[in-house]
């Protein structure tokens, strides 16, 4: 049996932890030497239960898996052991990864944290992990640039960690904060742009309420709550 038929199970590992969602976010990561290690043992435990599921089916119906062969080896391929075995492997993890994930998705993750949320508590920065929890429980966030420019608003969108160095966020009000108080002051509604947005969806279409903020530019983030920003107001 040629040595390179076990690419196929190494294949089979690789591509279960890199395509199922729950998986794909920490592997996309990891060392190259490690994920091939992980693919290798991965792949090793996925062919020994493939080959089991052979050798019991093969006790049950002893006839059937020769006839498979037969039909199999019909093809101009060159005969080789286990060769229909290594592939029937690989198809299987395929489909099985792409079904199970459909699934997932279908049954909206069975009311658990989606992939991406995980991987931002497993993998995300501070920052990543601000904006899901204010997006999740439906929270406002204030966020203060270096630029001393400051938004308030809100998150409908969490992207998986380190995937991208910008952050999305639908601005309520902006402003500044004072160079040398350090207060805030709020200069602009977006109110009224919002409200016509809600309007008509249709027709304003191709308006988009979302600004887009490169992460390195962000100062300082945390949960807007207007009645303790009034409180700091009085002071």
């Amino acid at each position: 049996m040629p040595e390179s038929l076990w690419l196929f199970p190494i294949l089979s590992g690789y591509y279960y932890l890199t395509r199922y969602v729950y998986f794909k976010y920490k592997y996309d990561r990891i060392e190259t030497q490690r994920l091939v290690f992980n693919s290798v043992i991965t792949g090793s435990v996925i062919f020994f239960f493939t080959y089991l599921g052979r050798i019991i089916l093969n006790y049950f119906k002893p006839t059937l898996i020769p006839s498979i062969h037969r039909f199999l080896y019909q093809l101009p391929i060159e005969e080789q052991p286990l060769l229909w075995t290594f592939i029937f492997n690989f198809l299987f993890i395929f489909l099985f990864t792409h079904s199970l994930n459909k699934i997932l998705e279908w049954f909206d993750y069975f009311k658990k944290q989606t992939p991406v949320e995980q991987a931002v508590d497993d993998f995300g920065d501070e920052i990543e992990k601000l904006f899901k929890k204010v997006a999740k429980e439906e929270l406002l966030i204030q966020i203060t640039l270096k630029s001393n420019k400051v938004y308030v608003g809100f998150v409908r969108y969490i992207p998986p960690p380190k995937e991208t160095n910008y952050l999305k966020i639908i601005p309520l009000i902006s402003g500044y904060r004072n160079d040398e108080t350090k207060k805030v002051k709020f200069n602009t509604e977006y109110y009224k742009a919002i409200l016509l947005y809600e309007s008509d969806e249709e027709k304003y279409n191709s308006f988009e309420m979302d600004i887009t903020i490169k992460q390195d530019e962000i100062l300082m983030a945390h949960v807007f709550d207007n009645d303790v920003y009034k409180e700091f107001e009085e002071l």
